[in-house]
Parts: C-alpha cells; structure tokens; sequence
C-alpha cells in the first residue's frame, strides 16, 4: 500500500537526447518520501490585500532556498478557504508554495472566482517582493498555477482563459453551467488536471468534469482522473486512493511547473499503478512530445557538458561562455548554486547526489552528480 511520494533521480543522462533516461521510479521508492515540514502565513500578518478576494493563507516548506513554484487555490460555493486546504498543504510538504483565498462573496459565480485567482496571483508575486514575507525573494514568480475546487474549479478553467501566463491548472470537481457551456469558454494552452468523483451528485461527471476535458482543446496537456465511488468532497483529500490522487497531482505539477519530464511517466504509465483506483483516467500527454515544454535552448549545439553524470567536477566544451551567469537548480526547482563563469570548469562535489538543471546563459542543460 503506498501512501507516500519519492522519486529518485536518474543518476545517468544520455548526451544524445534532449530527454532525460529516468529510472527507479518505483512504488518502495515512492512510499519512501518523508514530507517537508511547513509553515503558513495568514493575511493579517502583512500580505496583499487583494480586493478581488477576501482572506489569504500562504503555505510554504521552511526547507530550502529559493525558486519555489506557486499554486493559488480557490474554493467552491458556499465554501470558505479552509475547504482547499488540504491540498495546499500538501503541495507545500512537496516543495511547493501555496495560497489559498477565500471569496467576497460565499455565491461568487465561477467567473467572479476566476478574477480572483488573478488578483490571488498577484499577491504572490508581492510576497516574492516583500521584505519581510517568509518567502521573500525565494518565489519563480514565473511558474505559477491556479486550482480550485467545485466552482472554484471551473473558475480556475476560465482564468486560464483569461491569463495566458498561468502555467497549469488544477480543477477538483470543476463546476461550470453545463447548459450554456462550450469549447470556446475552456480555449487555453495551460495544461490542466482534472479530478473528479465517480459518484458526485453536486457536479456529476457526466455534466462537467468529462465536459471539461472535452471541451478543453486536444492540443493543450490535460488529464481526467475520476476517483472511483468518489463523491463530490472525496477529491478534497490528496491521501485518497492510498495516496494515488496526491501522488498524480503532484507529478503533474513537477512535470509542468518544475518542467521535469522525469516525472511524466508517474502522470500517464498504468503499470506503476498510480491510476489503479481511478473509475475513468484519461489523458493527452505523451511522453516522448513531452520533452518540448522544457525551456531548452536553439544554442545548445555551441556548448557541450561533459561528464555528464559526473562525481565532482563537469567541463564546457567551449570558453565563449566565460564571464557569463550561471545557476544549477535542484528538482524541486530551487537554486543550490550560482555564480559567474571564470573558468570551463564547474565543481559539484557540493551537491548531493541526484539530478539537476544548469543553467547557463538562455540554455538549461540537464546534468546528474553520482
């Protein structure tokens, strides 16, 4: 039975691919995660005041550095902040930060909760900028997603519509009037994940999750996972399933966040058993096209990184790069090392084994320390 979530990191990359070989991503590998402690912060406490939504709780590990990926969570009708909560945390144990807000109005419709994930994203922007927040300089105020749950999921699906910047969507039980629904109210690229419950009388499947991954285009990265005998709460809980819901999100999250294709084949591969208690799983992801969404530079033919794995030290093949900014961002997207170019040589005896990115320049190249 696994519960937890652990990924071990490819300790060999090819040099002929752009695409990661990404192995021991097992179920003991995965039960083996022990979660991030966290911390939260409440509105009160100095945040943005957003006046498109009322209250604000921002959760985030109090591990590591900087370069966290967001997430800002919205809940449903009649509901208050706390009802996404859940989620929140543990996106935060997973090194991730995240905000949930509460509505002005407890009947916002969808489109009214859409704005305020919008004005939600700002407030995290703010807190990268803000002195005396706890993640004061530590945000990719670039990476950031929304999510909620019920019309807070279906809002969530409209700001995608209206904010091109946001780079995923998570929407639990998405909640949109179905009658008057149509594909081009759901029109964006965000790549969004759709959980639902196979037996959820509030916003049944039929009429709204399966609606909204089929109205969404075929050409933006979406996936369906319906919960089986999952009412409309039950996807409120990441533990639910023995932890396959949780474990799904948050390789979607990896995957499209933290732009780490060693994570897509937990996302879309039945024989790992991550959707064995999904009543209906569905998705456009492909693994092979999923490398593209990776910010990998028209450069790279111009610079080679070799060894690569390698046990301390790692060479650039060409010193037209001397003098320029360089930065090896970990998995979970934080920077654990930074500098300028001085020589061809880069020392990484520092690190811990695993798999990270350099980025050097407008070109990011995956490496591995042994």
């Amino acid at each position: 039975m696994k519960t937890r979530w652990f990924f071990m990191m490819l300790l060999a990359i090819a040099s002929k691919t752009a695409s990661s070989q990404c192995t021991d991503v097992t179920v003991d590998a995965i039960s083996n995660f022990i979660p991030l402690s966290i911390d939260s912060v409440f509105e009160t406490a100095g945040m943005r005041n957003g006046p498109d939504y009322k209250g604000a709780t921002l959760y985030y590990p109090i591990s590591g550095s900087s370069n966290y990926k967001s997430i800002v969570l919205v809940p449903g009708y009649f509901a208050s902040e706390k009802s996404v909560a859940a989620w929140a945390r543990y996106f935060a144990s997973r090194g991730f930060v995240a905000m949930t807000i509460g509505t002005n109005n407890l009947y916002d419709q969808p489109s009214v909760r859409a704005l305020a994930l919008l004005d939600g994203m700002e407030t995290v922007r703010q807190e990268n900028s803000r002195i005396t927040s706890p993640v004061y300089n530590k945000l990719d105020v670039d990476n950031i997603a929304v999510g909620g749950w019920s019309m807070g999921g279906g809002g969530a699906q409209l700001a995608a519509v209206l904010d091109t910047s946001i780079k995923a969507v998570f929407a639990i039980t998405p909640w949109l009037q179905y009658s008057t629904l149509t594909p081009a109210a759901l029109s964006h690229t965000a790549p969004v994940f759709i959980l639902s419950g196979q037996i959820d009388n509030v916003a049944p499947p039929t009429q709204h999750a399966n609606v909204h991954y089929n109205y969404t285009p075929a050409s933006t990265k979406k996936i369906l996972f319906e919960i089986v005998s999952g009412t409309h709460n039950t996807p409120l809980y990441p533990a639910t399933g023995n932890g396959d819901a949780g474990n799904v999100v948050i390789a979607w999250m990896n995957l499209f966040l933290n732009n780490d294709d060693c994570y897509c084949a937990m996302v879309v591969n039945d024989s790992l058993n991550q959707n064995a208690t999904a009543s209906n799983f569905l998705t456009t992801v492909n693994c092979e096209s999923t490398v593209s969404t990776k910010p990998e530079s028209i450069e790279k033919s111009t610079l080679k990184i070799y060894p690569n794995p390698t046990s301390s030290l790692i060479r650039l093949s060409n010193d037209a790069y001397l003098g320029a900014a360089f930065e090896i961002i970990s998995a979970l997207g934080q920077v654990v090392q930074s500098g300028t170019l001085t020589s061809d040589v880069l020392d990484l005896s520092a690190l811990n084994t695993g798999f990270y990115y350099l980025k050097i320049s407008n070109m990011v190249f995956k490496i591995a320390k042994a």
